[in-house]
C-alpha cells in the first residue's frame, strides 16, 4: 500500500492542528536569514534563486541523539537510507539522485571517501554542527564533480560561551558534550569535544538470512573541533578550524559474523580574508580532509583517503551585485591493503558566479571548468532568473549541468575496474513561486533532473561501463506559519525518479515523502511535534523482482523546561507510534526511544 498517498493529507492537518509540537526552532526566525551556499557569496534568503534549506542550531539542539541524515530527513527536505542504527552505513538522496552524488562539506572542505565515493555522515556528530545548509539542484558550476543532487554544507560551532551537555536514553544511549569559546581582544578561541556511545540494538533481521545476527551492534563516538580566529587590522583576519571524529562500529558480516568498522574523519582549513579595496575581498583557503577506515571483519581491510585543497576566491561588488570569481585546487591520494593501479589524481578549477537583485528583477549565474588529471576537462553552468510580480510574490527559474566523476574503485579496484570511464553528466532544470506575507510563507517547486552516462557494474565483464541514465520529475510544496510563540510547517514532494531504460523506480526512493513540524515557547517550557513519512520503496537486487519497502509515517515528540536562565531540562520521543519499517531491506531501524538531556549554557 501506498503509505503517505493515502495517508499524507491528514499528516498535514494533525501537524498544523496539534497544539503541542517542535518546530525548525521554538522562537520566530530572524527576518533577515544569510546563505552562502547558494552562490558562494553572502545572500539574504530572500534573493537566493536556488532551492536551499536551513537546519539552524536551535533546531539541532532540540534533535537529541538523532543521527544526521535522520535530521536531515526531518528539515532537509531529503530521503535517507541506512543499515542500522547509530554508526551504521547512512545515505542521502537530493531530489532523487544517486546518494554519491552529493557533495558534503564540513566549513567548506571536501571529506568523502575517494574509493567508495560515499560521505560518512553517520559519523558527523551533531554536538558539533552549528548550522547546516542543503542546496537542492545541480551545484557542479560551484563546487566542482558530485554535485548532481546538491550540497550539504555543515557549519562547525563557533562558541562564545561555556555550555555542556549530558543525557542518556534507549539502549543505554550516553551523550556528554561540552563547549568553551572566549574574545580575547581581537583573537577568539572556540573549544567542542563530545562523546557519544550506544548499545544500540542489531542492525540486521531474518530477511537478511546471510548477514543475521541477533546480537546488539554497539555504536561509540568521540569528536574534538577547534576553531581560532585573529583580526589582524580592520577587514584583515586569520583563522584555524579543525574537526575530528572517532567513530566505532559493530555491524553484522557475512557469514552472520560480528565485525566492527573504525572510521576517523578529519577537516582541517587555514584561511586569510583581507579586504584589498571597499568592493574587493580575498579568501585564500588551504585545507585538508581525511577519511579514514579499516575494519575487523571475516576478511580485515582498510580504505583510507587524503585530500589537499585550496582555494582562492575573490568576492566584488560589482554590477549591481555579488561577483565571485577564483581557483579550486584538489589533490586526492587513496592508501590501502587493496593493490590499486593508481592512488592518486589531482583537480585544477576556475570557476565565477554572480548574483544580484535589481528589483523587481533577480539574476544568477555561474561558471566553471574543471580539468581533472583523469578525464581531462569538464565544464558547467547554471542560470537562474527571478521576477517580483507583486512585494510578496516572487517567480523564478533555473537551468544547471553538472557531473560525477568515476572513483578510484570504479577506475582501478583490481580485476574489477574500467579505467576508460566518462563521468556520469546531468541536465536539470526548475521553475518555482514563493509568496510571503507577514508570518505565512508558500513555495512551489517543480523540478526535473536528466542523468546520463551512469556507471553500473556489468556482471558479464565483471567491470563498470556507462550504460544507464535517469530521469526524475517532480514538485514540491511548502508552507509554513509563524506567531509570537508558535509556528508550524509542512513540504510535501511528489517525484517519479526511474531508470529510462526500464521505467522502474530508482532504489531506495518514494514518488512522495513529506515532513513537518509545529513548536511553540511559553515563558519556560518550549514543546513541539515533527512528523516524517514517506510511500513504498524498492531495494537493490541481483535479480527481481526488488523487495519492497513499505511506506511509513513517524511521529517525534520534545519538551524542554528552563530551570534557571542557563539550565535546562530536555526530553525527546522518537517514533512516538512505534513504527516497524525498513529503509534498508534486511536492516532493521529504531523504533520507540526516549532521551532525557540537561543542558547548561551560559548567558
Amino acid at each position: 500500500m501506498n503509505v503517505l498517498s493515502r495517508s499524507w493529507p491528514s499528516t498535514i492537518i494533525f501537524c498544523l492542528c496539534s497544539s503541542h509540537a517542535i518546530a525548525q526552532s521554538d522562537a520566530p526566525r530572524p527576518l533577515e536569514t544569510v546563505i552562502v551556499t547558494a552562490t558562494r557569496t553572502p545572500q539574504s534568503i530572500a534573493n537566493v534563486l536556488s532551492d536551499v534549506r536551513v537546519i539552524d542550531q536551535a533546531t539541532i539542539d532540540q534533535a537529541g541523539p538523532i543521527s544526521l541524515t535522520e535530521l536531515l530527513q526531518r528539515h532537509g527536505g531529503v530521503e535517507i537510507a541506512a543499515n542500522g542504527g547509530p554508526g551504521q552505513l547512512s545515505s542521502v538522496f537530493i531530489r532523487g539522485s544517486n546518494a554519491n552524488h552529493v557533495v558534503v562539506l564540513i566549513d567548506g572542505v571536501r571529506v568523502n571517501s575517494a574509493t567508495a565515493g560515499t560521505n560518512a555522515l553517520e559519523n558527523i556528530p551533531l554536538s558539533q554542527i552549528e548550522r547546516i545548509e542543503v542546496l537542492r539542484g545541480p551545484a557542479s558550476s560551484l563546487y566542482g564533480a558530485d554535485a548532481i543532487g546538491g550540497v550539504i554544507q555543515i557549519f562547525t560551532r563557533q562558541h562564545d560561551r561555556t555550555s555542556a551537555r549530558v543525557g542518556s536514553g534507549t539502549w543505554s544511549t550516553n551523550e556528554v558534550s561540552t563547549g568553551f569559546g572566549r574574545h580575547l581582544g581581537s583573537t577568539a578561541l572556540s573549544l567542542q569535544a563530545g562523546y557519544f556511545d550506544s548499545r544500540s540494538f542489531s542492525a540486521t533481521n531474518a530477511n537478511l538470512p546471510s548477514n543475521y545476527d541477533p546480537d546488539v551492534d554497539p555504536y561509540r563516538n568521540k569528536n574534538i573541533s577547534v576553531g581560532i580566529s585573529h583580526d589582524l587590522a580592520p577587514g584583515h583576519s586569520v583563522a584555524l578550524r579543525v574537526l575530528h571524529s572517532d567513530g566505532t562500529t559493530h555491524y553484522d558480516d557475512f557469514g552472520n559474523t560480528d565485525a566492527i568498522d573504525h572510521q576517523r574523519l578529519t577537516s582541517a582549513a587555514v584561511e586569510s580574508r583581507n579586504r584589498i579595496l571597499p568592493q574587493w575581498t580575498s579568501l585564500v583557503r588551504i585545507a585538508y580532509g581525511a577519511d579514514h577506515r579499516s575494519d575487523e571483519a571475516a576478511f580485515p581491510f582498510y580504505f583510507n583517503t587524503d585530500q589537499t585543497q585550496a582555494t582562492w576566491q575573490n568576492d566584488f561588488n560589482a554590477l549591481g551585485g555579488q561577483l565571485a570569481a577564483g581557483v579550486d585546487w584538489r589533490m586526492e591520494k587513496v592508501a590501502s591493503d587493496t593493490a590499486f593501479d593508481h592512488t592518486r589524481r589531482h583537480d585544477s578549477s576556475l570557476f565565477a558566479s554572480y548574483a544580484a537583485s535589481l528589483d523587481p528583477h533577480l539574476f544568477q549565474v555561474s561558471l566553471r571548468s574543471d580539468n581533472d588529471s583523469q578525464f581531462g576537462t569538464r565544464s558547467t553552468g547554471n542560470l537562474g532568473y527571478g521576477y517580483r510580480m507583486t512585494p510578496d510574490l516572487r517567480l523564478s527559474a533555473l537551468a544547471g549541468t553538472a557531473f560525477k566523476a568515476p572513483t578510484f574503485n570504479d577506475l582501478y579496484y583490481p580485476g574489477f575496474s574500467n579505467p576508460n570511464l566518462k563521468p556520469e553528466k546531468s541536465d536539470s532544470a526548475e521553475v518555482s513561486a514563493r509568496f510571503t506575507r507577514g508570518g505565512l510563507s508558500l513555495t512551489a517547486t517543480l523540478f526535473e533532473n536528466h542523468i546520463r552516462d551512469l556507471i553500473q557494474f556489468d556482471f558479464a565483464t565483471s567491470a563498470p561501463i556507462n550504460v544507464a541514465s535517469a530521469r526524475n520529475r517532480g514538485e514540491t510544496l511548502g508552507a509554513g506559519v509563524t506567531g509570537d510563540i508558535w509556528h508550524a510547517n509542512i513540504e510535501w514532494t511528489h517525484q517519479n525518479p526511474i531508470d529510462t531504460a526500464t521505467g522502474d523506480l530508482l532504489p531506495r526512493r518514494a514518488r512522495n515523502y513529506a515532513s513537518g513540524s509545529i513548536g511553540y515557547a511559553l515563558g519556560a517550557w518550549r514543546a513541539g511535534l515533527s512528523v516524517v513519512s514517506s510511500s513504498e520503496r524498492f531495494d537493490n537486487a541481483f535479480s527481481p523482482p526488488p523487495p519492497r519497502l513499505g511506506g511509513y509515517t513517524l511521529i517525534n515528540l520534545h519538551a524542554a523546561y528552563a530551570l534557571t536562565p542557563e539550565l535546562s531540562l530536555s526530553a525527546r520521543l522518537n517514533n512516538a507510534a512505534d513504527k516497524s519499517y525498513e529503509l534498508v531491506s534486511g536492516y532493521n531501524t529504531p523504533r520507540r526511544n526516549v532521551f532525557v538531556a540537561l543542558e547548561y549554557a551560559a548567558k
